[in-house]
């Protein structure tokens, strides 16, 4: 059984523009590297299916996590609840972050088909 993998192994997806993935999934969490190039916006949205963490690891972005307008920057951490409407946008440069869903978003990973709302019903 495979237990590591490192980013540089995994396929970049694009997301939006400039807004890139690398997912990784286990049994019940999901961890993806997110790269966004200035500009990215991320429009508002919400997983009603799963909570979110972000832990930034290189440079800036804006993130509105419901009535909250924060700025994160290297090593900052955020905690996302299931069903809360947020967004972001990138400030300037490149920045990168850790996403952690859990349980883990399985339309996350390359080769999905459909969407996550989709699975379950016949």
């Amino acid at each position: 059984m495979k237990l590591q993998a490192n980013w540089s192994e995994l396929p970049e997806q694009v997301n939006a523009p400039n807004n890139f993935r690398r997912a990784v999934l286990g049994r019940e969490m999901g961890v993806n590297l997110i790269r966004w190039v200035h500009p990215t916006t991320l429009p508002s949205h919400a997983h009603n299916d799963a909570e979110q963490a972000m832990v930034m690891v290189k440079g800036t972005i804006r993130l509105m996590v419901g009535d909250q307008d924060m700025v994160l920057v290297d090593g900052d951490v955020v905690i996302i609840p299931r069903g809360v409407e947020h967004s972001g946008e990138s400030i300037h440069g490149e920045a990168e972050f850790i996403e952690v869903f859990a349980p883990g978003r399985v339309e996350n990973l390359p080769g999905f088909l459909g969407t996550f709302e989709e699975l379950g019903k016949d």
